[in-house]
């Protein structure tokens, strides 16, 4: 099974990525855009594992309380685009510490600094990068969640296979 942990989005933050994706269509020739469905923050890859019990309890013992994130800027990498987070100390020490715990664990885990971002197109290609404008949108983070990912008919899906409320 294909895993991670994300934070997923309100209601209000993905309606302003839905509107960052829609401006990004626009103003590009073409590109493989993120549905709307599959918008997430992931706070650690972890890959092909079978050790979801181990997981959830690592979760569980890593979560200790809410906080608030806000939508803040964009960029990209390459083709790939994305929108960016205000700087949140308490984001950082739970992804980190996950992280951790998770290597500790034996469990693999993506070993690239950490950097929150939301993927909203990859293969992007345009006559000229385009500079996104994005709304500073917050929401508190009452949930952790581990997903598994599956191509289903072609298409890349996202299943929630655990939530730790915090």
């Amino acid at each position: 099974m294909r895993l991670f942990i994300a934070i997923k989005f309100s209601e209000e933050i993905k309606k302003e990525l839905l509107r960052q994706i829609s401006e990004l269509k626009e103003k590009t020739v073409r590109g493989n855009f993120t549905r709307i469905e599959n918008l997430h923050l992931t706070l650690a890859f972890i890959g092909e594992s079978q050790r979801i019990t181990d997981i959830k309890r690592i979760i569980d013992e890593a979560c200790d309380g809410g906080f608030d994130i806000t939508l803040s800027g964009s960029g990209r990498f390459g083709s790939l685009y994305w929108v960016g987070l205000k700087k949140e100390q308490r984001l950082f020490t739970l992804a980190n510490k996950l992280r951790e715990m998770l290597d500790k664990n034996g469990i693999p885990v993506d070993k690239k600094p950490f950097s929150p971002h939301i993927t909203i197109a990859r293969e992007v290609v345009s006559d000229e990068p385009v500079k996104l404008n994005v709304k500073e949108v917050s929401m508190p983070v009452c949930k952790i969640s581990l997903m598994r990912s599956d191509r289903i008919n072609g298409k890349l899906t996202y299943t929630e296979v655990y939530g730790k409320e915090l």
